[in-house]
C-alpha cells in the first residue's frame, strides 16, 4: 500500500484590507475631531479678542528717531490724545500717512504694543545745505526742499544761492537742475579729506564761466567748472591739506582749480 501524502494546510492570515479600512476610519474620525476643535477654538479666540480689544486703552506713545521734530510736534501731526483712546482703533497705516505729511519725515512706522502702547519710529530727512530763494530753506541729498524748522539750533551747513532757475516748492524735490548739481557738489565735498568740508561757506551759481565756492573766511573763492568738479575739488582737498597756511588765507582772493595741471592762486591786491 502506497504511503498517502499528507497535505499541510496553513491558515491564511486575516486580510490586511480590513485593518487598513479600520485605520482609515480612525484617522478620518480624529481629523474631523481636530478640525472641529480648531474651528471652535478660532471662533472662541476671535470672540475673546472682539470682547477684550475694547479694554485695550492707549496709555502711552513711544516715539523714536525724531531729532528735528519735537515730541509735541509729532503728536500734533497725529492728532492723537496722549492716552484714553482705544489702542486697536488706531490704524498704523493712517498714522504713517499723517506723519509723512511733514516735509521733515522721510518714512515712518507704527505698531501696537499690547496692552496699552503705540510705538512710532520716524526716519527724518537730513539737511545737507541751506537753499536761498524766496526765503531761506533747507535741502537734503535728494534735493528735497524743506522749511527751516522753528527750533533754535546752529546748522553748520553751506548755503546755495543765486540759482538762475525756479527752485520748485517746499515739501517736494526741487525742479531745478542747478539745485541737483549743487547738492551733488556738496555731497562730493563732504566725502573729501579735511579740512576742505569744514571750510565751505557758500556755493554761488551766478551765471558765468565758473561756479564760485566761498570759504568761511568770507572772501576767498574757489573757482570750479560745472562738469569736472570732482577732479578739481579732489585737487583742492590735497592743496589745502598740504600747502595752505590758514593764517594767511584771508590774503587770497581766489583759487582757480579749472586748469589741468596747475592751480592758480590770486592774492588780494595790497592797498
Amino acid at each position: 500500500m502506497r504511503g498517502t501524502k499528507m497535505k499541510t494546510v496553513r491558515r491564511k492570515p486575516l486580510k490586511k484590507k480590513g485593518k487598513r479600512k479600520l485605520k482609515s476610519v480612525v484617522w478620518y474620525t480624529l481629523m474631523l475631531i481636530t478640525l472641529s476643535l480648531t474651528a471652535w477654538g478660532y471662533r472662541y479666540f476671535d470672540n475673546y479678542l472682539q470682547t477684550v480689544s475694547g479694554t485695550f486703552e492707549l496709555q502711552s506713545i513711544k516715539i523714536s528717531g525724531n531729532d528735528i521734530l519735537s515730541r509735541a510736534e509729532v503728536l500734533k501731526l497725529l492728532g492723537l490724545p496722549a492716552r484714553g483712546q482705544k489702542l486697536l482703533e488706531i490704524n498704523p497705516a493712517e498714522v504713517q500717512k499723517k506723519l509723512k505729511r511733514s516735509p521733515f519725515i522721510k518714512s515712518a512706522s507704527a505698531v501696537h504694543s499690547l496692552p496699552s502702547t503705540l510705538r512710532i519710529h520716524i526716519v527724518e530727512r537730513k539737511p545737507l545745505a541751506f537753499l536761498y530763494g524766496r526765503g531761506l530753506n533747507l535741502v537734503d541729498r535728494e534735493a528735497f526742499i524743506m522749511p527751516v524748522p522753528a527750533l533754535s539750533r546752529v546748522w553748520n551747513l553751506p548755503v546755495i544761492r543765486n540759482v538762475p532757475e525756479k527752485l520748485g516748492i517746499r515739501g517736494a524735490v526741487s525742479t531745478s537742475g542747478m539745485v541737483h548739481k549743487a547738492v551733488d557738489i556738496i555731497d562730493w565735498i563732504n566725502r573729501l579729506d579735511a579740512p576742505l568740508p569744514q571750510m565751505i561757506s557758500e556755493l554761488d551759481f551766478t551765471p558765468g564761466n565758473y561756479i564760485k565756492i566761498y570759504l568761511r573766511d568770507g572772501d576767498t573763492v574757489l573757482r570750479i567748472s560745472e562738469n569736472d568738479y570732482q577732479r578739481q575739488l579732489y585737487k583742492a582737498a590735497g592743496f589745502f591739506k598740504e600747502y595752505v597756511d590758514f593764517k594767511q588765507l584771508d590774503q587770497i582772493a581766489y583759487i582757480d582749480l579749472r586748469y589741468e595741471h596747475q592751480i592758480v592762486v590770486k592774492e588780494k591786491s595790497k592797498s
